[in-house]
């Protein structure tokens, strides 16, 4: 043949025309539709296609994004550093969503018409019934509710001096913490709960001469909350890929429980279903058993834990979960429940 054949037929003479058409057309019918781009090349002995399975064209999940509520936030006026408030953090997580390949995200408009349709405000709270209605209407498959639960700033002035020389320092601190939950809309079951947190600081110092003082003082505060919100953002997009939402699978909260009670052998813990909690799930219970401090800024940077026993979930309301000890002893209230399936 000349070198003008199509690779599929190269040195493959007794593969005819018909059986590679008979064979695209059921290759074809199998699961999703076969591109061009996808076929490597055609097995001369077995007259099968080969498919390259690392295609881009692999179906995505459709995915909306409501704007996050901040009403559990006792002091909002921190949210004004973030451009947009919670609209800007949604924005955020769009654009951290698309930057995986996996979902295909519904634009802000197509959502606001819908909510416009459902008289939902802006300030309305949207519970998982609600978010899965509109899910159904924008035809996705996910709905991402989420929740501002922390937007604070810590200020803190020190200083001190000797024989008329001395210093002041200031140490800023910005703190995000948000939570999201991702509603499946055939269900209305929250398949996936997840928190990101973030911090940002800066510190600093301005020297004093005889009351002549020297330096700079450039808190930034916009600046702190902007990359402790970043940090969030990409922490919580994290759990929610590791929790193989693209694959349809709910996975594991990655929601940590604290020990509230402790009677017997039944433990209470402050999580429950809006926390991704359920009845029959396990949880390991662990003891913090030695923080490493970072030695510049002073913050904990690792926390090391010692596992103590396992709990199961009996019992499970909004706020709340009831457990029976599996193995162990000598629970504490404060120790830390870790769910495991």
């Amino acid at each position: 043949m000349s070198d003008h054949t199509p690779k599929f037929f190269y040195k493959s003479s007794s593969v005819s025309l018909t059986t590679v058409t008979l064979i695209l057309h059921l290759a074809t019918s199998h699961y999703h539709s076969v591109q061009a781009s996808e076929i490597n090349s055609i097995d001369p002995i077995t007259n099968t296609v080969k498919i390259d399975q690392t295609s881009n064209s692999r179906k995505k999940v459709r995915i909306a994004v409501l704007d996050f509520d901040y009403s559990s936030i006792g002091n909002p006026m921190f949210l004004s550093f973030i451009p947009g408030g919670g609209k800007g953090i949604s924005d955020l997580m769009v654009n951290e969503l698309v930057k995986t390949g996996q979902y295909s995200v519904i634009e802000r408009s197509e959502i606001e018409a819908i909510l416009q349709e459902q008289n939902l405000g802006a300030s309305s709270r949207v519970d998982a019934t609600t978010a899965a209605n509109i899910g159904r209407l924008l035809g996705v498959e996910t709905v991402i509710i989420g929740s501002i639960t922390q937007c604070d700033l810590q200020i803190k002035n020190s200083g001190g001096g000797v024989f008329g020389t001395g210093a002041d320092v200031t140490k800023v601190k910005a703190y995000v913490q948000l939570n999201a939950r991702l509603i499946n809309t055939t269900t209305g079951e929250i398949i996936n709960v997840a928190e990101g947190t973030g911090k940002s600081s800066q510190k600093d110092t301005q020297v004093r001469v005889f009351g002549i003082g020297g330096g700079s003082s450039t808190r930034n505060e916009g600046k702190l909350i902007t990359q402790a919100t970043q940090q969030a953002v990409d922490q919580l997009v994290s759990t929610i890929n590791s929790g193989n939402v693209a694959k349809g699978s709910g996975g594991i909260t990655s929601v940590n429980a604290i020990v509230a009670d402790v009677s017997g052998n039944t433990i209470i813990f402050n999580k429950g279903t809006t926390s991704g909690y359920k009845t029959g799930m396990k949880v390991s219970i662990e003891r913090i058993s030695k923080k490493i401090k970072d030695p510049e800024t002073g913050e904990v940077i690792r926390t090391l834990t010692q596992t103590i026993g396992i709990v199961e979930l009996v019992d499970v309301d909004a706020k709340s979960s009831l457990g029976q000890v599996i193995s162990g002893n000598d629970f504490e209230v404060g120790d830390i429940a870790k769910p495991i399936n």
